[in-house]
Parts: C-alpha cells; structure tokens; sequence
C-alpha cells in the first residue's frame, strides 16, 4: 500500500513539473502532452445571435435624401469661370417697383418746395418690367472688361392727391398731371479677380456710370395755371465701386447650380448710392468651355443726387431673370 501512495505522488509531481506555455489568447496553461489544443474563442452562428440594424431600409432613404441638403454641397463643386480671350453676353429683364422723389427749384422766393413724389404726385405706381443688355470680356485671366446698357420710358396720367409745385409751375389738388420719365443709362468698367478657387470666386469692380433723366410733368386739363409742362434735363457721371461673389453649389451631369451676390456703393457729382443682388445662376455646356446659363434672383438700386435747388431720388427693387451665353 505504502509503494502504491509513493508511486501516485511521484506520478503527480512529475505531471506539476512538465513544460507549460501561456495562450495570447486564453490566457491559460496548455499541455503539449495532450493531442488537441483548448478552445479559446467560440463564435455563436445562431442567426439569433447576429446583430441587427433597425429600420435599415428608413435609415437609407434619409441618407439618399441628404444629398439635397445645401448645407452639404460646394466643397468638391466645380465652377465655370470665363478663360482669357472668352465672352459673357445675355440680355436681362428686371420687374422693378419704382419709388422716388424730386424736387426743382428756380430761385423761387420764400422756402424751398417740398418734394415731388412719383407715386402720389406724378402717378408712377406698381411694378415695370426694364430690360438692358449686359457684355463682358475676359482680357486677362485676373481681370476683364464689361459694358451695360439700360433704357427707361415711363408714362402716367393721375389725379394729384395733393398741391406740389415743381419747376416754378404749381399744381392744384385733383388736377390731371400727365407724366413722362425718361432714363438712359450707360455703364462700363473693369472686374478684377481677389480670390480664386476651384469652387468660389470673389471679384472686385469699379463702373463709371452714366444716367441721362428727362421728367416731364404738365397738365391734362385747361384752367389748371399751367400754361406749358415743365421739362426737366439731368445728367449724373458717378463711380461704383464694390464686390462680388460665386460660389459653386452643385454639379449634376456637366450642369452646375451656382450662388452669384455683389454689393457696391455709388458717389461722386452730388450723389450718393448704393446696390445689392442676389441670385442663382444655372449654367448648362454646350461645348468645351463655351456655357449657356440662366440666371434669377433680387435687386435693390438706391441712388439720389442732391443739390442746393435740386434733387432726384430714386429706389427700384424686384425680381430679375437674365439668360446668355459664356462663350
């Protein structure tokens, strides 16, 4: 019996002082005496154990509608600018409402008339749709040329809501005032690139702008003390100076939707002004390097000249379309 309980404890501290070595992944002995090695991970392939996203099919629409989002485009958008040598031509059509004053004294005694309204006095009311033909040319890849021009006919026959004396001429209340307001307006200048990226542009410009006004306002009817209509000629020469801004939105299928504001501020013979604008442009290629594009959005004009005896002021805003070609 005693051989036997020595032979047992010799069996086990032998087996004690075998060889072992640590699993990375068990981190567990393992004996090599034995023909097969422990199970150190087991992977369930129950499909009730597997992961499940839900509402998969919901969560892929909303990801597919996240391209609409603007917030999300511009950074990989592509925008078409004109290269040297290439033209920018289209006409525009601006649905303008027209507000304003004016005022002409001739050294008339006493204190200076109160001003002529447009509106009340002259009858120009609601909105005008004023077209003009824009150009530019690209002379340079920094900097380009552009010329506008503008033409203007109002006509209006009204009932003046109240007296106003104009020109010398006085104008009784309820009178008939026919009125015929008549502008020309040209305007050149230069486009200098600040900024240029493949997906945004930022430009600097500086116009002189000529505007020629003819106002003429006279009576419909006989006994009103008008004897003749009073016409009033004036020119203003002024600069404008400002900035502008395009930026790329998206590009779809060679097309590309694009963001165009500009700001300036106008001065010089007496007056003093001010512009904004903001829009969409679509442009669409007709070949390599040549666009056709259509172009929408608001604009806001503000001009008024100001002299001892004079002033004319004017306001226009609305909406305004312009199509053409970058060719």
């Amino acid at each position: 019996m005693f051989s036997l309980i020595v032979t047992a404890f010799v069996a086990v501290a032998y087996a004690e002082s075998a060889p072992t070595e640590n699993d990375t992944v068990v981190g567990t002995g393992i004996d090599y005496s034995a023909p097969y090695k422990g199970i150190s991970k087991v992977k369930p392939t129950s499909p009730a154990a597997a992961k499940v996203k839900p509402y998969s099919g919901l969560a892929s629409r909303f990801d597919a509608l996240s391209r609409y989002n603007p917030v999300t485009w511009g950074p990989d958008c592509i925008l078409p600018v004109p290269a040297k040598g290439q033209f920018l031509l289209g006409p525009k059509l601006f649905f303008a409402r027209i507000r304003g004053d004016a005022r002409r004294d001739l050294h008339i005694p006493g204190p200076a008339p109160a001003l002529v309204d447009f509106e009340d006095h002259l009858g120009f009311k609601g909105s005008s749709a004023l077209w003009s033909i824009e150009a530019f040319y690209q002379l340079r890849p920094s900097w380009g040329l552009r010329y506008s021009f503008s033409p203007m006919t109002l006509k209006s026959s009204a009932s003046a809501v109240s007296s106003f004396n104009f020109g010398g001429q006085t104008f009784a209340i309820g009178s008939q005032v026919r009125s015929r307001w008549e502008r020309f307006q040209h305007r050149a200048g230069f486009v200098y690139n600040l900024s240029y990226t493949t997906n945004s542009l930022t430009s600097f410009y500086a116009d002189w702008l000529h505007i020629e006004d003819k106002l003429v306002v006279g009576a419909g009817t006989a006994g009103a003390g008008v004897t003749s209509p009073v016409v009033w000629n004036d020119s203003k020469n002024i600069a404008v100076l400002g900035l502008e801004f395009n930026k790329c939105l998206r590009n779809y299928r060679g097309n590309t939707l694009a963001l165009e504001c500009k700001g300036g501020i106008a001065f010089l013979d007496d007056c003093l002004g001010y512009e904004a604008e903001a829009g969409l442009s679509y442009l669409v290629p007709i070949k390599t390097g040549r666009f056709g594009f259509v172009k929408g959005g608001y604009q806001y004009i503000h001009l008024k000249k100001e002299k001892s005896l004079e002033t004319f002021s004017t306001s226009m805003d609305g909406a305004f379309l312009k199509i053409g070609f970058l060719f």
